[in-house]
């Protein structure tokens, strides 16, 4: 388990599951395995040798002494994912890690979500005894952007997934695997999965009264705000963290992986809009480089976390906070 400190919050990644080797082949279109592997500093942390992407499912605990807040909340155990089956029925030992870390589900107070997808969003809620889905963390209240969470109540309506199955990127068929495919799902299949995720994950929280809608840029708790980084979802936020005169960044997946670092412009095949995100990331890059903001990537390998410094044209992450 990796914590990091900043000022006086304790941060703690709590692991849910490796993305299985090839699994996020062609997530990068532009990037296929040759190309990563002349990004010098990619392996062995975040590729192989081969040129093939190395990433996992984690969530991140922040603990400011006050509260313990979640940052997303990963597949969750036993979901019906028929977009992404690799992650259906899952069975993970994720509640037994967050106990590990010294959290129980009684202990959160927050649940902060970056966007309403499927994988960030699935330890929202859990099956009792009896099969019915209930809140994991009863004392927690779920936040999320209201842009963020209406749009995926639009993506529930009849046509609501046409603009999702519009917008994804296009990708040689020679070097797309099980994930990337999810990205070119029809509109129907859209829709079908955001209603699954709506009834196994969230329902159970809003029927509970826990859900809180905040505006972008919202402070939802001392030292601890969204920012907006659109183009993965058009209302995608991460999380700042400031405290003690240091600061992180929990990214979601307006980063999705390291090479993004090296070539900001290159976008994810399921981003809603990928000139969007590619503005996006160099945008931050442009203002993050060199400073002493702790980036920690929500499916970052290798150390999970570190500094941006300028590379050339482009960027790279280091471990040593820059002077």
């Amino acid at each position: 388990m990796r914590t990091w400190t900043v000022g006086d919050f304790k941060i703690s990644e709590i692991h849910e599951l490796p993305a299985e080797l090839g699994l996020f082949d062609g997530l990068i279109p532009e990037a296929p395995r040759e190309v990563v592997q002349t990004i010098d500093w990619m392996s062995p942390d975040y590729a192989n040798e081969a040129g093939q992407i190395l990433a996992d499912l984690h969530c991140y605990v922040v603990d400011t002494g006050d509260q313990k807040i979640l940052v997303d909340a990963g597949c969750g155990n036993g979901k019906s994912y028929p977009t992404q089956p690799v992650w259906s029925n899952l069975d993970t030992a994720f509640l037994e890690r967050l106990s590990e870390a010294g959290y129980e589900r009684d202990d959160i107070d927050l649940i902060l979500l970056t966007h309403v997808h499927l994988d960030h969003v699935g330890w929202c809620a859990v099956q009792d005894e009896t099969g019915a889905w209930v809140p994991t963390f009863p004392n927690a209240r779920l936040v999320v952007v209201d842009a963020e969470w209406q749009r995926h109540l639009d993506l529930m309506l009849p046509d609501g997934g046409d603009a999702i199955a519009e917008s994804a990127t296009g990708a040689d068929d020679g070097e797309v695997d099980v994930i990337a495919r999810a990205f070119y799902a029809d509109a129907e299949t859209f829709s079908n999965q955001a209603k699954l995720v709506q009834k196994e994950s969230l329902q159970p929280v809003v029927d509970a009264g826990l859900l809180e809608l905040v505006p972008s840029g919202a402070e939802v708790a001392p030292g601890v705000r969204y920012e907006s980084t659109p183009g993965h979802t058009s209302a995608h936020h991460s999380v700042r963290l400031e405290s003690g005169g240091e600061q992180a960044f929990i990214t979601g997946d307006f980063i999705h992986h390291p090479m993004q670092i090296a070539r900001p412009e290159w976008s994810s095949a399921g981003d809603f809009d990928p000139e969007m995100s590619g503005r996006t990331r160099r945008a931050f890059f442009e203002a993050s480089a060199g400073t002493d903001l702790l980036v920690l990537g929500t499916h970052f390998t290798g150390s999970g976390a570190g500094y941006i410094v300028e590379d050339g044209d482009n960027y790279r992450l280091v471990q040593e906070r820059p002077a």
